[in-house]
């Protein structure tokens, strides 16, 4: 009997560990706060302590999106390959993983003008 409860009581303490990192991470950030994802929000991440896990809202009008680019995309503000691109005007991207993400919106002279960010997690 005592070796039918020895693994439901592992099992148990694994799971809480589990669930207990899973509720650690996940918190969603609102890109440019109140502001929303417009024009000037580049620079909106500084200081904060984004981690992998997290959430990016970016809430904005359709008539910009969100792209997805790598590091020189970002620098350059173009997208010169494919790219995922989203364009709801409510998105909310997980980061998946550590290191660096970059965002842009491609809609011409938008990322010049600030709508750009880069997020280290």
């Amino acid at each position: 009997m005592a070796r039918g409860t020895i693994i439901p009581t592992l099992l148990v303490p694994l799971l809480v560990v589990c669930c207990a990192t899973t509720v650690v991470h996940g918190k969603e950030w609102t890109v440019g706060d109140n502001k929303g994802w417009s024009f000037g929000v580049s620079g909106w991440e500084g200081g904060k302590h984004i981690q992998s896990g997290d959430v990016l809202v970016f809430k904005y009008n359709p008539m910009h999106n969100v792209v997805q680019v790598g590091e020189s995309d970002y620098n350059s503000c173009r997208v010169s390959g494919p790219s995922r691109t989203y364009t709801s005007g409510n998105d909310h991207i997980q980061l998946a993983r550590r290191g660096k993400a970059f965002f842009i919106c491609s809609l011409p002279g938008h990322c010049q003008q600030g709508m750009k960010i880069a997020v280290t997690a």
